[in-house]
């Protein structure tokens, strides 16, 4: 090869060299969209507080409907956590809500399909009516019948479903008796709880359950009381708290209910 071709190669390496290295000066580069935000996206922990005080807000509603001076009435519709006398609703009602009220509170009886006589707790000028449609291993495929036929006009409704239910099949199951419920209803507050834990050997399963109803509630946008955070932040053993079957122990059954009450406490007057 000449000196002059040669020259003229080296020329067009070093050119390719330069155009490789160049890069384009600040403001050739594009901006951000006109009216779109740079901010970093939020993530769900950042997001988690602003859901809590919405919750926390709508929790107050409920609260200051079950304390209206004019009285009011509750329905809870659920499982065989809370259907007997020793469990959380009818402790609730004696140990909580009858110390500020004269509490109704009235039983579901499956075999007679229909309320037993109501028993009386407390003896305040206020009343409050509480309807305990809570029955044990519910068949959810009629569950919605049952709703129909148990209700009772109610302020407040809790549902309180998730032992030995499947977490793929319960929000479906949860629509179906929500439709029973508004069907009656469009008017009353609805609360779901999220249900204790259980003992070890089903508590995958009772875990994976209470998720999907919490995402399940949030989706519908009701308040939850977390019944299961309260006894895993228990420091008594699980198997204080539960039974075999996941129902609450009576020890279990006045954590739920003390619970309850806190999440429906109204706040205090400022």
């Amino acid at each position: 090869m000449g000196l002059a071709a040669l020259a003229v190669v080296t020329a067009n390496l070093v050119m390719l060299a330069a155009l490789k290295t160049w890069a384009p000066p600040d403001e050739a580069l594009p901006g951000p969209v006109r009216g779109a935000s740079t901010a970093p996206a939020a993530t769900p922990s950042k997001l988690a507080p602003a859901t809590a005080d919405a919750s926390r807000q709508d929790l107050n509603g409920v609260a200051d409907i079950i304390k209206s001076p004019r009285g009011g009435s509750i329905l809870v519709v659920g499982d065989g956590s809370g259907d007997e006398m020793d469990e959380w609703v009818s402790v609730w009602a004696r140990d909580h809500l009858a110390g500020q009220a004269t509490v109704s509170y009235n039983a579901w009886n499956w075999t007679s399909g229909r309320y037993a006589d109501p028993v009386t707790f407390g003896s305040a000028s206020r009343s409050l009516r509480v309807w305990n449609a809570s029955v044990r291993t519910p068949d959810m495929a009629r569950e919605p019948d049952r709703v129909v036929r148990a209700w009772q006009e109610a302020d407040v409704v809790l549902l309180s479903y998730g032992h030995r239910r499947s977490a793929t099949e319960i929000p479906a199951q949860l629509d179906a008796v929500l439709e029973a419920v508004r069907a009656k209803s469009q008017t009353a507050s609805v609360v779901v709880l999220i249900q204790n834990p259980e003992r070890a050997r089903t508590e995958a399963i009772q875990q994976e359950t209470t998720q999907a109803i919490k995402k399940w509630a949030d989706a519908k946008g009701f308040p939850t009381v977390d019944i299961y955070s309260a006894f895993t932040g228990d420091p008594s053993p699980r198997d204080g708290l539960v039974e075999v079957d996941g129902s609450p122990t009576p020890q279990g059954s006045r954590l739920w209910a003390e619970t309850v009450a806190d999440a429906l406490a109204a706040p205090p007057a400022r």
